[in-house]
C-alpha cells in the first residue's frame, strides 16, 4: 500500500472517530462546561485590595485551563480505541482492507484534532470574558499542538493497556486529575513543597502551562517545545507498539 493510500485511509479514520464524537452534542458540551466551570471557580480568587485578581486569571489561570482542556480532550478521545477493540473494529477496518498504520495515524490525529478544538474554545472564552492577550499566538498554537499530541500518545497508552472502557476511564482518571493539580494549571510549581515540584517536572502539562505562560519568551518556549515534542515521540512510539500488537495478534 502506498503512503498516500496509507495517508487518506489514517485521515478517513481521525474524519469518522470525530464525526461521532461531535454527533453527541451532550458529550462535546459536558467535556467542555467542565474546564469552564474550575476556570470561573477559580477566577474568584481575590487580590489583596480585595477585589478580583484580574492578574492571576490572565497570567496564571486561563493559560494553565487552555493547558488542561488539550489533555482532557485528546484523552477522551483516543478512549474510543477501548470500544473499538472490545467491538471488534479493529478486524473489520483490517479486512477492508485497511493498514495497522493507518489505524495508529488516524487515531493519533483525532485526538490532537480534539485537544486543539478543545484548547481554541477555552482561549476564545478567556479572551472574550478576561480579555486574555497571549504575547505570541503562533507559539501558543504551536505548544497546543505538541501538548495535544503528547496526551494523545498518552491515552493511546492507556487504551491499549486497558482491557475494557470502565478499566480505560479509571486509569485515565487516575493520570489526568494528579497531573491537573501537580501540573501548575492553577498555580505556578514553585509555590509547591518538596518533593511535589520534581514530580511536577516530570509531566507533559507542567511544560504546556509553562510555556503558555511565556509565550513572549522564545527561549522558554522552545525548551518546552522540545520536552513535549520528546513526550510526544515517546508516548505515540510506545502506544503504537501497543496497538501493533492488539491489531496484529
Amino acid at each position: 500500500m502506498n503512503p498516500a493510500t496509507s495517508l487518506l485511509h489514517s485521515v478517513w479514520i481521525a474524519e469518522n472517530d470525530l464525526r461521532q464524537s461531535f454527533k453527541s452534542v451532550r458529550h462535546v458540551v459536558w467535556s467542555l462546561l467542565f474546564p469552564i466551570f474550575l476556570m470561573f471557580t477559580f477566577s474568584f480568587r481575590p487580590d489583596p485590595s480585595g477585589g478580583v485578581d484580574v492578574e492571576y486569571i490572565k497570567n496564571i489561570l486561563i493559560p494553565g485551563i487552555v493547558g488542561m482542556t488539550a489533555m482532557f480532550g485528546s484523552i477522551n478521545e483516543t478512549m474510543s480505541i477501548v470500544w473499538d477493540k472490545s467491538l471488534g473494529v479493529f478486524d473489520r477496518v483490517l479486512a477492508a482492507p485497511v493498514s495497522s498504520t493507518s489505524i495508529i495515524l488516524g487515531k493519533t490525529i483525532a485526538g490532537a484534532v480534539m485537544g486543539v478544538i478543545s484548547a481554541l474554545v477555552l482561549l476564545t472564552i478567556g479572551n472574550a470574558l478576561f480579555a486574555v492577550a497571549f504575547a505570541n499566538i503562533g507559539a501558543v498554537l504551536l505548544i497546543v499542538l505538541l501538548a495535544s499530541l503528547s496526551f494523545t500518545g498518552i491515552g493511546t497508552i492507556i487504551s491499549g493497556l486497558a482491557s475494557e472502557p470502565r478499566e480505560a476511564m479509571m486509569l485515565s482518571n487516575l493520570l489526568r486529575f494528579p497531573m491537573m493539580f501537580l501540573g501548575g494549571v492553577f498555580f505556578q510549581i514553585d509555590a509547591m513543597p518538596n518533593p511535589l515540584p520534581y514530580i511536577a517536572r516530570a509531566m507533559p502539562l507542567t511544560y504546556a502551562t509553562d510555556a503558555l505562560r511565556n509565550s513572549g519568551n522564545m527561549t522558554i518556549v522552545f525548551v518546552d517545545a522540545v520536552v513535549l515534542l520528546a513526550y510526544t515521540v515517546g508516548t505515540i512510539l510506545f502506544g503504537s507498539q501497543i496497538l501493533m500488537k492488539i491489531m496484529t495478534r
